[in-house]
């Protein structure tokens, strides 16, 4: 079992930290002031709460033929026999729906017959190793 985690974008990361501390001191300050709508602030801690989830915990683990991840409460698990495609990307649009990663370079993994995952290990060449070890018949683009 290999365990990969994922590259973190400075200005991603920057955002997403941003965006907790926001909240954070919101709630905070709303407290302090006595103003505590208790909706509201549910939906913040929610949201905060998934933000940190997302930023710690966002992996990659090859085990025996499947590649799992996970990125806080998204999670999934692809047959590795099944890729297809690997390819390279880099960029801000990324041509896929599902994106558990935290970077705007990875991989768009092609598996079944049109299912496709953006994903971003921090040790890519290993990682295209351990998964060309289990099917070498996938095409790196």
């Amino acid at each position: 079992m290999n365990r990969f985690l994922s590259s973190k974008n400075t200005f991603t990361i920057a955002i997403l930290w941003g965006i907790v501390l926001f909240f954070i001191v919101m709630l905070v300050l709303n407290y302090e002031k006595g103003n505590f709508p208790l909706i509201p602030m549910i939906i913040i801690s929610l949201v905060t709460g998934f933000v940190l989830w997302v930023l710690l915990d966002t992996r990659y683990v090859i085990k025996k033929k499947f590649l799992l991840y996970r990125s806080g409460p998204i999670r999934g698990r692809v047959d590795i026999t099944k890729i297809k495609s690997i390819k390279r990307f880099s960029g801000l649009n990324v041509p896929v729906m599902l994106k558990p990663a935290l970077d705007t370079k990875g991989f768009i993994i092609t598996y079944n017959s049109f299912d496709d995952l953006f994903i971003s290990p921090k040790m890519s060449e290993i990682f295209i190793e351990e998964i060309t070890k289990i099917n070498p018949q996938i095409e790196v683009i």
